[in-house]
């Protein structure tokens, strides 16, 4: 895995927060792609979108009536054609300068990802609550017991051993970015996250697994978590579904898009994009 120093994105988040005021509470949309477990995909790509007064609901509008001239919408990546792909790969950077919106994402290969299972739970905080099986010949990850502080409640999660190691490679992303916005802005961080329905639902293995890890030992602040009743209807949920499906797509096939995207503040805006391989 390539070891991304802390020091290169608290760098970044403090030039970017610099003579702005922000209270610590901004609103968050996260997507994947192409799934949120291991498939034999060569590449696999989180987008974490945020801003503090829902600003990428705004830039979600401007890139739908770019992308989609006919109704001015997004639409699911998988869905689109390739002039929408191409319309809004020409616009993701222009129209991002114009609003006050911070787009995190992060690309692997699936065996960086496998091989980083053991090193993603280590500084995740749950080495003891983590097991891995193999059960009717099939692998099988088990997470816990942890223990619900307001009732005392225990609980342990079982997860596909194809799935585990998404769900650590998606909170491992995640709990950096949020340590170093708390670490840059120097005051407690809250996400609120507003995004699409996860595998198998809100209250699945999957979100309670996803949970209980962002949940380990977080002096940063707190991560908030609700979905949409309906899923890849919502504009900010479909931007995120957009960048990581163009970011992945980047990754797979390079020749497809002439546009060099890199880790860059433009006009308001704000990208930053780790690539790792094994």
């Amino acid at each position: 895995m390539e070891q991304i120093a802390p020091s290169t994105l608290n760098g970044r988040l403090r030039e970017y927060f610099a003579g702005h005021h922000y209270d610590g509470l901004f609103v968050a949309s996260l997507d994947h792609s192409p799934t949120e477990q291991l498939v034999g995909e060569k590449w696999h790509t989180s987008a974490l979108i945020l801003s503090a007064r829902v600003e990428h609901s705004a830039l979600a509008h401007e890139l739908g009536r770019i992308a989609n001239p006919r109704t001015c919408k997004l639409t699911k990546w998988g869905r689109a054609n390739p002039h929408y792909r191409k319309r809004f790969c020409s616009s993701l950077m222009s129209a991002l300068s114009r609003h006050r919106v911070m787009v995190f994402a992060v690309s692997a290969t699936e065996s960086s990802i496998a091989a980083s299972e053991q090193h993603f739970i280590k500084e995740l905080g749950g080495t003891s609550c983590y097991r891995r099986d193999v059960l009717d010949g099939r692998a099988r990850v088990s997470m816990g017991p942890f223990v619900n502080v307001r009732t005392g409640d225990q609980h342990t999660v079982e997860l596909p051993g194809n799935q585990a190691p998404m769900v650590l490679f998606i909170a491992h992303f995640l709990r950096r970015i949020h340590q170093q916005m708390h670490v840059a802005l120097s005051a407690q961080v809250t996400w609120n996250f507003f995004g699409d329905k996860p595998p198998a639902g809100a209250g699945g293995a999957f979100d309670n697994a996803l949970a209980a890890l962002l949940g380990l030992s977080n002096q940063a602040g707190q991560l908030r978590w609700g979905y949409f009743i309906e899923g890849d209807i919502v504009e900010i949920d479909l931007l995120a579904d957009n960048v990581a499906g163009l970011l992945n797509e980047i990754m797979r096939v390079p020749q497809r898009y002439p546009q060099k995207f890199g880790d860059e503040t433009r006009g308001d805006g704000l990208l930053y994009w780790e690539r790792w391989t094994t």
